[in-house]
């Protein structure tokens, strides 16, 4: 039998419904909970929650560089921690070495343009505009 207390890290699983963009094992994730940050490491305690917007990020990455953190944008969507493991479910996730930064200036700027009359309507252009800002910070890392 394995000893686990020797294993290191926790897995990371980050999935969309098309795709899954990231399975490996790290020392430590950051997770961007709707509201406030999330660190997890081995150990963490069972939790479920709400993400918001911004970068996963994934520390200590095995077979890949310890030094640099990796970061995966995402949108919304819910993570799970429990036994080692941190599992996020999200609509949208990119790489932040894929993002384009141009392309996230272009659409933070035509978000913060638009009109919203109504209160569904300014609540959906915040939306928008945290999600573009997030997108842009991702890309200029």
């Amino acid at each position: 039998m394995a000893d686990t207390k020797t294993d290191a890290g926790v897995r990371c699983v980050i999935v969309t419904p098309e795709t899954t963009i990231l399975d490996a094992r790290a020392r430590f994730v950051t997770l961007p909970l709707f509201d406030g940050l999330l660190g997890v490491a081995r150990g963490h305690a069972p939790f479920i929650g709400r993400l918001g917007v911004g970068a996963v990020r994934i520390v200590g990455e095995q077979g890949g560089s310890a030094d640099r953190p990796r970061e995966v944008f995402v949108e919304g969507g819910f993570v799970e921690v429990g036994h080692d493991a941190v599992t996020v479910i999200t609509q949208r996730a990119l790489h932040a070495e894929k993002i384009d930064a141009d392309q996230a200036r272009t659409e933070l700027a035509t978000a913060q343009a638009s009109k919203a009359v109504g209160d569904d309507a300014i609540a959906a252009r915040f939306k928008a505009i945290e999600a573009a800002r997030a997108l842009a910070r991702t890309a200029g890392r």
